[in-house]
């Protein structure tokens, strides 16, 4: 089963409906709560390869946020595993959008600093003044079964289709996965590996914009043809890599990285449609042809 693994969504609440709903409705600046869980992207671990000293004082975001502060929390461990900001704004989205754009940029910083990858794990929000409270964090899904005795290794023809979507699917970031999807995509309607996939059928359906995070963008998307879905994520796509190959760098805002990564989550689940597709007709291709039934022997009285 297909899942979304990019964390850009919606903010999730986690207070009653009304805190939310009075939260919603005051316009006045007062202060914001924004935290960010910070990742590991070679171990996976919720935490950076940065000492952290529990209960450091504050310190101030700098001349862009005047009015906000942040500060560094280690886990048990002592590394860098949370980095709060306290701030003012209008709102949890203009709150959320402020400190995660210098928290982008801080961690650049660092990553520059001591050469070792991070990433932001999720993040949450809390409106001081209305006790409400939101958070984003990634879905964890249950392990599923499969009957390995059953599943023979992938056609030859087939694995450097597949090793593309492989990308998408292990991808670190929402750019990675679209050029990965991207590829499979493009694959589905040139290589003939793929010929079987039904490519010339596939539409983009409301339910594959549910699954994908996308359904703000179904007047854009919704049955689109394969050919039509391709044109449409190309400009993406030479935004992601220049005309000579080298790819661009793309700093965009949180709405900007939540767009991106929506179409990315299209890309990639149209990926696997196709793919599960070609691998079904090649199964049905291989099943042994049903024998016509034997005639029954009617006896003479």
């Amino acid at each position: 089963m297909w899942i979304p693994y990019d964390i850009r969504a919606s903010l999730k609440a986690d207070s009653s409906k009304d805190t939310l709903r009075l939260s919603q409705a005051d316009p006045r600046p007062r202060d914001f709560v924004v935290g960010f869980f910070l990742r590991n992207p070679v171990t996976q671990a919720w935490e950076l390869d940065l000492v952290a000293d529990e209960g450091s004082a504050e310190l101030p975001a700098g001349p862009e946020l005047p009015d906000a502060y942040l500060s560094l929390h280690p886990n048990q461990a002592g590394k860098l595993a949370e980095v709060i900001y306290r701030l003012p704004a209008s709102s949890a989205t203009e709150a959320l959008e402020l400190a995660h754009a210098d928290m982008q940029r801080r961690m650049l910083r660092w990553l520059v600093e001591i050469g070792r990858g991070m990433a932001i794990a999720g993040w949450r929000v809390a409106d001081m003044a209305h006790g409400a409270r939101w958070r984003c964090t990634p879905f964890r899904p249950s392990a599923m079964q499969v009957n390995h005795a059953a599943l023979s290794p992938l056609d030859a023809d087939l694995a450097p289709v597949v090793e593309l979507f492989q990308r998408a699917r292990n991808a670190p970031d929402a750019a990675s996965r679209l050029l990965a999807g991207f590829a499979v995509l493009v694959a589905a309607l040139r290589h003939p590996a793929m010929a079987g996939s039904g490519a010339g059928a596939l539409r983009v359906t409301q339910e594959m914009l549910v699954h994908a995070g996308a359904l703000a963008l179904a007047d854009q998307l919704l049955d689109l043809s394969l050919p039509e879905l391709v044109a449409t994520l190309r400009p993406e796509h030479e935004r992601l890599v220049g005309t000579d190959g080298v790819l661009l760098p793309v700093l965009d805002d949180l709405a900007g990285q939540r767009r991106l990564a929506v179409l990315a989550n299209l890309a990639d689940l149209s990926a696997h449609r196709l793919i599960v597709a070609e691998i079904r007709a090649r199964q049905d291709s291989r099943a042994p042809a049903a024998r016509p039934p034997v005639p029954e022997l009617v006896k003479e009285g």
